[in-house]
């Protein structure tokens, strides 16, 4: 039997952690720890020393992307997969202009900053150099499926440095 992957989740929703929490370990694949403190944050995952981490974009006192700039400077969890799980906006029709835009779906989003206007998941990823993008609300199959295809692609990665590593010390005295 393969080993659970340790999963964080930073959350300012106990319910939504809590929900997450319980999906996630049903499955046996995954031990969830979670926090709803976003300050306690980086110290929480430097402790729990995850596979991957679920990052909330929008809590108060401090937005996931700051979390994610510390994570990825830090030398033990810059590799961790960072997934940004956010209900921060949704398609909304501007009829005077007649036209589809993406908007901030809550008044508390608009007062916590500048946000990326970005609807496609992988651009919006991309944007804030995270392994994935998941709009709230989800369904467990849907998460489960990213969570997956992230690890897949950091195992793919790791493996595809040790083996460069092992041609590279291999080949070391051929060429000069």
């Amino acid at each position: 039997m393969a080993q659970k992957k340790k999963i964080v989740m930073i959350d300012d929703e106990p319910d939504l952690c809590r929900m997450v929490k319980e999906n996630l370990e049903a499955t046996g694949e995954f031990v969830v720890s979670t926090t709803t403190q976003p300050e306690e944050a980086f110290s929480f995952c430097q402790k729990e020393k995850p596979d991957l981490i679920l990052l909330d974009l929008v809590m108060p006192k401090i937005r996931g992307d700051k979390i994610n700039k510390m994570i990825k400077k830090d030398p033990q969890l810059k590799k961790v997969p960072v997934l940004i799980i956010t209900g921060l906006g949704e398609m909304t029709y501007l009829k005077k202009k007649d036209k589809w835009r993406w908007l901030p779906n809550r008044p508390v989003v608009k007062e916590r900053g500048d946000i990326i206007q970005e609807h496609d998941a992988a651009r919006a990823a991309k944007a804030y150099g995270v392994e994935g993008y998941i709009v709230k609300p989800f369904t467990t199959q849907m998460l489960v499926e990213v969570i997956k295809e992230a690890l897949a692609r950091k195992e793919k990665s790791q493996a595809y440095k040790e083996k460069s590593q092992s041609v590279e010390e291999e080949t070391k005295g051929f060429f000069g």
